[in-house]
C-alpha cells in the first residue's frame, strides 16, 4: 500500500533540497503533532565516524547517507515507538530531481507492525516555472496491518502536506541567511 502527494510550491528547488535534508526541517514538519528525536549518534555511511547527538539537533545540521534510530512521540508526551531513519540519496530526470529516500522503519511501537517501509521524497523545478518546486512525497508500507494503517498515514500525510507548503516560502529566506 501506499500513500503520496504531489504539489508546487513556493520556494525555488535547491532551497527545497537544502531543507529536505535539514534534520531540523524534518522535526519542524511533524511539531507538534509528532515529536521525532535521535536516540543515539546519527552514523553516517563512509568513514563510519558518528555525529554527536547535540550537534545532530542544531539547526544547519543535514541528513548524510547513513542511519539513526529515533523515538516518536504524539505531541510530545504519548510513545509512539521506534524507528530507524536510513537514508539514501538518488537522482532522476537527467539529474533535475533530487530524491531523498528512507529505508528504515519501524523497531518498536504500533508502526513495527508494518513489515516493509520505503519512503521518498523528490523535488525538482516546477516546469514552466523554475523559481517554484515540484514536491513528490510517497510512503510504500506492507504488512498484514498495511490496511488498517493506511487511513491514518494518509491523514498524516495531508497534514504533512500543507505544514510543508506553510513552511516553503521561508526555506529560501532560512538558506540565504
Amino acid at each position: 500500500m501506499y500513500v503520496q502527494l504531489k504539489f508546487a510550491m513556493d520556494t525555488p528547488a535547491d532551497a527545497a533540497w537544502r531543507a529536505l535534508r535539514s534534520v531540523a526541517v524534518v522535526r519542524e514538519l511533524y511539531s507538534p503533532l509528532v515529536d521525532v528525536r535521535p536516540l543515539g549518534d546519527f552514523v553516517p555511511d563512509g568513514d563510519g565516524t558518528p555525529i554527536e547527538l547535540e550537534n545532530l539537533e542544531a539547526v544547519r545540521t543535514m541528513w548524510e547517507p547513513g542511519s539513526v534510530e529515533c523515538r516518536a512521540r504524539l505531541f510530545g508526551i504519548i510513545p509512539l515507538g521506534r524507528q530507524v531513519i536510513r537514508v539514501g540519496f538518488e537522482q532522476a530526470e537527467e539529474g533535475r530531481t533530487n530524491l531523498f529516500v528512507d529505508t528504515g522503519g519501524a523497531t518498536a511501537g504500533p508502526l513495527a507492525l508494518l513489515s516493509g517501509w520505503r519512503h521518498r521524497m523528490a523535488v525538482a523545478p516546477l516546469p514552466g516555472d523554475p523559481s517554484r518546486t515540484l514536491w513528490r512525497d510517497r510512503v510504500e508500507f506492507h504488512g498484514p496491518m498495511a490496511p488498517l494503517y493506511w487511513p491514518v498515514l494518509w491523514a498524516l500525510w495531508q497534514w504533512r502536506g500543507r505544514r510543508i507548503r506553510a513552511l516553503a516560502p521561508g526555506w529560501a529566506q532560512r538558506a540565504d541567511a
